[in-house]
């Protein structure tokens, strides 16, 4: 326990609030949180709860916070006394943004980067993650803003921004006769040898949802989070495999067409901004959910 933690913990006991507290403290969501979790830890107890959407100091959170309120303000009275204007140094606004690598590719190579030079003063987190984990630090806090794969069926719980309608496209062996075909319909992959990211992956879901209302039965043959796995096991079982539009960021793969394919006509998948559903931005990032609406 230290006193920075407990400064943090406070803070957010007080506004009820990552993101508020966060903004308040200029520090990222991610490392406020961390902070946080990292001394109920090291005390054995959950100090911040969140209930119906609502966060609140657990019974131990606020006997915490009753102790260590007076701490933290001597410790700053003390600050003030022997360090005068250099006991607190000026820190800059932060945003915190959870990245799915496979969404990433389907936007503007250096659109990250054009944010950041247009705010020299921000602290800027960036952190690449698998879906499930992206969408949980932003329910959590951890990340203000996540940019992910999904469809809006999959995202009731967040607001969202769509950012890039990609819909569906199939990698076709060149043997395979749909290799030839201009578009597919879900039909066509039904019995088809297939390898996928997987349960967690949206896009997966995506797929087997609509398998699974149409009685297709496609041949998963393999699923893995490693993008060479996947692409080795394709080429060794002759099978299809999700791809991404041709775009600036993606190579197309020799002798394995890219084909695109309707899945379902009532919900259109593509790469989205969410956020946590309702709750105010911090002013940096809503200037980044702003600039990404432009």
């Amino acid at each position: 326990m230290d006193i920075r933690q407990l400064d943090y913990f406070i803070a957010v006991a007080r506004l009820r609030s990552y993101t508020k507290a966060a903004d308040e403290l200029f520090i990222t969501r991610q490392a406020l949180s961390k902070a946080v979790h990292n001394l109920e830890q090291e005390l054995g107890e959950a100090l911040i709860a969140n209930r119906d959407g609502a966060l609140e100091a657990t019974e131990a959170g606020r006997a915490l916070m009753a102790d260590a309120q007076p701490v933290v303000e001597a410790y700053r009275a003390l600050e003030r006394r022997y360090l005068g204007d250099h006991g607190r140094a000026e820190r800059a606004p932060s945003l915190a943004v959870s990245l799915v690598p496979g969404a990433a590719l389907t936007l503007s190579k250096d659109i990250i980067d054009r944010f950041a030079e247009s705010h020299p003063d921000l602290l800027l987190s960036v952190e690449s993650s698998p879906t499930d984990v992206a969408l949980s630090m932003v329910k959590s806090g951890e990340s203000d803003i996540g940019i992910v794969g999904s469809a809006p069926e999959y995202l009731g719980e967040f607001d969202i921004l769509l950012l890039v309608e990609t819909g569906t496209h199939v990698h076709v062996p060149l043997d395979n006769p749909l290799a030839q075909r201009a578009h597919l319909t879900l039909a066509d992959l039904d019995g088809q040898p297939f390898v996928t990211f997987g349960k967690r992956d949206h896009l997966h879901r995506y797929f087997m949802d609509a398998c699974a209302v149409h009685g297709i039965v496609p041949n998963i043959v393999m699923t893995s989070s490693n993008i060479d796995v996947l692409t080795s096991s394709a080429a060794q079982n002759e099978a299809l495999m999700f791809g991404l539009p041709p775009n600036e960021n993606v190579e197309p793969i020799p002798d394995y067409p890219l084909v695109p394919v309707t899945l379902r006509d009532d919900a259109h998948f593509g790469t989205y901004a969410v956020k946590r559903k309702g709750d105010p931005l911090s002013p940096a990032a809503l200037a980044f959910w702003e600039y990404l609406e432009g």
